[in-house]
């Protein structure tokens, strides 16, 4: 009686669980401890997750979880695609085991944990078991790695690389591995950590698939329109010369770039297309290609900034080095002269003007703005070997000593100029106006700058 099946294939003791009633689940299990109880169907793993003391009662007086359900799915497949996060830690208390566990397509609850993004259920299924990871479908042979990194899920891959790093060597039918995945819906920031935090993923660059293809070219085809941005995934120096390695059909990554490749591009779209049922109903990856290309595009624009930076950075250095020339020079033709040679004088060859207040503030602007264009001098001199050219901050930091070196010396100019024309009084006051009407012009340039690129942004 308790085993037969009405029109649903429910028994008895399916009903029961689904309308939640605790008593008629009792006494069910009463009369035949030994029943083999099996999910039949989501809607009793949902009447479970809502009555845990349900979920408590069949695996306290069940012999084991079930290993036939619907599909080959396990109590613990059920569990987990339930979204429950009670009920698959009472199954992996009960038995480890079934993280292992495959039903007929060979995906494993981890697998279901992965595509659907279950986080903290991935991280109790991966403790118990992280071989589990290792464990690739019937279909695709497909890990819950390459799943995770196809919905693009960042958090998820992490997790199961720090638990079971062996798994990133694991590919799928076409020779996948993580990182071709990742290349489809990563965002670029992503892709960069993942490569500079794993070193396994990080040799998975130049891996090539079944047809030759490596991830680059995955990339390629995916977002034509950033080719300069696949430079700072990994150091240039190392990119260069795999960039360009052929498939099978002997197609470049960078082929792929200027003239596209349509089987690979059809490729990636099959994998994305979401048909609403299957293994796959959302599909197998999920492309995050508009917000990676403009975030590529950035990096494009400033890989061009890079090129016009040369050019600019030889007119900023003979600048810096002629204010660092006139104002190392001024520094040794003090304005007022020194004293006399005088054998009786104790402070000979010292400035005149030393205990003079502007006189002061000469010589300090005048320190500062030598500094500061020499440091300019240096950075441009580092910004010319090839290991550098990339870094525009240093170019930013030179650009800004030059132009605080160029204040320094009006500085530098005006109350020199006053130290030594002090008894002049009008005529120092009328140099020093005209001194510093260079801040004005600085002044004036940067409001009309600032003017310029509000009105930039409200277009």
């Amino acid at each position: 009686m308790l085993g037969m099946k009405n029109d649903e294939e429910n028994t008895a003791l399916h009903e029961a669980v689904q309308n939640g009633s605790l008593g008629v689940v009792e006494i069910l299990l009463k009369a035949d401890p030994d029943f083999p109880y099996s999910g039949n169907g989501s809607r009793e793993a949902r009447g479970a997750r809502v009555h845990k003391k349900i979920s408590a009662e069949i695996l306290e007086k069940c012999p084991s979880p079930a290993r036939e359900g619907p599909s080959g799915k396990t109590a613990l497949h059920a569990a987990v695609c339930s979204g429950s996060f009670g009920l698959p830690k009472l199954l992996l208390d009960k038995k480890k085991s079934l993280t292992r566990e495959r039903d007929r397509h060979g995906w494993t609850p981890l697998h279901y944990a992965a595509y659907v993004g279950h986080s903290v259920t991935s991280i109790r299924l991966l403790e118990a078991d992280k071989s589990a990871a290792l464990i690739a479908d019937k279909d695709r042979k497909m890990t819950a790695l390459h799943l995770a990194a196809g919905r693009g899920d960042v958090w998820m891959v992490q997790e199961i690389i720090d638990h079971c790093p062996e798994c990133c060597e694991v590919v799928d039918d076409r020779g996948w591995n993580v990182l071709h995945f990742a290349m489809v819906s990563f965002y670029e920031r992503d892709l960069k950590h993942l490569v500079d935090k794993y070193p396994a993923v990080r040799n998975l660059i130049f891996k090539k698939d079944v047809k030759g293809n490596t991830p680059f070219h995955v990339l390629a085809a995916v977002c034509r329109q950033s080719y300069d941005a696949r430079y700072d995934i990994v150091p240039w120096k190392i990119a260069k010369a795999h960039f360009q390695a052929t498939n099978k059909q002997n197609i470049s990554a960078e082929h792929i770039y200027r003239y596209g490749f349509p089987d690979l591009e059809q490729e990636i779209q099959e994998l994305s297309k979401a048909d609403g049922s299957g293994q796959y109903p959302d599909g197998v990856v999920k492309m995050n290609k508009n917000k990676k290309i403009a975030n590529y595009s950035f990096w494009k624009d400033l890989d061009e900034d890079v090129i016009g930076m040369k050019e600019a950075s030889e007119s900023h250095l003979v600048v810096a080095a002629l204010i660092a020339t006139v104002t190392f020079a001024a520094a040794f033709t003090l304005p007022g002269g020194y004293k006399g040679d005088t054998e009786d004088d104790p402070n000979k060859g010292t400035a005149i003007l030393s205990k003079n207040a502007a006189f002061q503030a000469f010589v300090i602007s005048d320190a500062i703005a030598m500094v500061l264009s020499l440091s300019a001098v240096f950075v441009h001199f580092i910004l010319s070997l090839k290991f550098f050219r990339k870094f525009i901050f240093l170019f930013v930091f030179a650009l800004s000593f030059t132009l605080v070196a160029m204040a320094a010396m009006i500085v530098a100019f005006v109350t020199g100029t006053y130290a030594v024309l002090a008894p002049s009084l009008g005529l120092a006051i009328v140099t020093c106006i005209i001194g510093l009407t260079f801040f004005l012009l600085v002044v004036f340039m940067f409001y009309k700058w600032r003017n310029k690129f509000d009105v930039s942004n409200c277009e």
